[in-house]
């Protein structure tokens, strides 16, 4: 039993050969007696120095673990705010295409039916550019003398809208005149229904007077302008040179008693002045009036100017009327300026504004038969 002792104790191994061979030594201890039992077990008394390193390594690995797995966490929260801000990201950017896109489509729209209209305008045009190249073979083809009826058609409906529109008698006159002188050209003795229309119409307008509203206008614009420098009428004394004369008191002393009653006579005509008349007195007016006299004077004058623009005979004459009623009553008639304007508003009173009672020219209906059909209906065919 002792050398047994003895050979396990000097023979006794290291921590590392203990821990590498323990299974061993238990499996063989076994059968071995309670004495040997205490030298067998000392082994594991030694190591018990060592869990403190594998703790710490497990702690680390668990800090490192712990770490590890936070910042994949917060890697992944930052994974999904990402993919979140990407999504919203292209949810905004497809939902500002969807403008541009309708801008697009709305465009494209205009523009097919833009093509459209241009598409039908330009085949219209080629329809009535056919039509009239047919019209012009066919008036090509026709005689020479329908040309001259064009013309004639033409210069009557220029001579109703000088008689009509213009108020132009004369010009009118002269262009019924040179129509008739483009049919009488044509040498077709079954026109003589038109010429004797065109004649009918030449007479009726030139019986129609020719009113000269521009100079009529032009002569009222002259009255205006004047009416600031016509003088109003004034307050009078008719007292001669004589009676002034012997109104003067002398510086002598033996005339005491003349000079005393012309002082008296002086005082008496200051206090009463009587004055005979053998016409109506021309009314004075205050100063604040006469602005308005002479502007109410040219209002009435241009509304005699507007009633002649209007061919408006009534309005006309009553505004040249009481113009002159106002200027031959307030105005002074002893000057040569009042006595011109009363002379010129006279004349202008008895002016007489010519309306034309001409409606249609009998011409026109059977120009538009020669012209259309290149010669005149009889009156059962029509």
């Amino acid at each position: 039993m002792e050398n047994k002792h003895t050979d396990a104790s000097s023979t006794e191994p290291t921590p590392e050969e203990t821990n590498a061979s323990q299974p061993v030594i238990e499996a063989q201890s076994e059968p071995q007696s309670s004495a040997a039992q205490p030298a067998v077990n000392e082994p594991p008394a030694a190591n018990k120095t060592t869990p403190w390193g594998v703790i710490i390594t497990l702690f680390l690995l668990l800090i490192i673990a712990f770490a590890t797995a936070a910042g994949g966490y917060h890697l992944y929260q930052q994974l999904e705010t990402q993919k979140a801000q990407s999504l919203a990201l292209e949810q905004k950017l497809q939902a500002e295409l969807v403008k541009p896109n309708q801008r697009i489509a709305f465009l494209e729209q205009q523009q097919n039916q833009f093509k459209s209209a241009v598409d039908l305008a330009l085949s219209t045009a080629q329809s009535e550019q056919t039509q009239l190249q047919e019209r012009v073979s066919i008036i090509a083809q026709r005689n020479p003398n329908h040309w001259r009826a064009e013309e004639a058609k033409y210069l009557v409906r220029l001579a109703g809208q000088k008689l009509w529109l213009e108020k132009d008698p004369s010009t009118a006159t002269s262009l019924l005149k040179a129509a008739d002188e483009r049919i009488k050209s044509m040498r077709d003795p079954s026109l003589m229904p038109l010429r004797k229309a065109l004649a009918k119409d030449i007479a009726a307008t030139a019986s129609i007077k020719n009113t000269d509203i521009a100079g009529t206008v032009l002569t009222l614009d002259t009255l205006i302008d004047g009416l600031e420098t016509l003088p109003l009428n004034r307050a009078e004394t008719h007292f001669s040179a004589e009676e002034l004369k012997d109104t003067q008191v002398s510086d002598s002393l033996d005339d005491w008693q003349s000079n005393l009653a012309k002082s008296w006579q002086a005082l008496i005509d200051d206090f009463v002045i009587i004055r005979k008349r053998t016409t109506d007195a021309a009314p004075l007016l205050e100063p604040d009036q006469q602005w308005y006299l002479v502007e109410n004077t040219r209002n009435k004058l241009l509304q005699a100017q507007l009633a002649l623009y209007r061919q408006d005979q009534v309005n006309y004459r009553n505004s040249v009327k009481l113009a002159r009623k106002w200027v031959y009553q307030y105005f002074d008639l002893k000057d040569q300026q009042v006595t011109d304007a009363l002379t010129t508003l006279d004349a202008l009173e008895t002016l007489k504004i010519q309306t034309t009672s001409l409606e249609r020219f009998d011409s026109s209906n059977l120009l538009n038969q020669l012209v259309t059909y290149g010669n005149l209906m009889t009156e059962g065919a029509q």
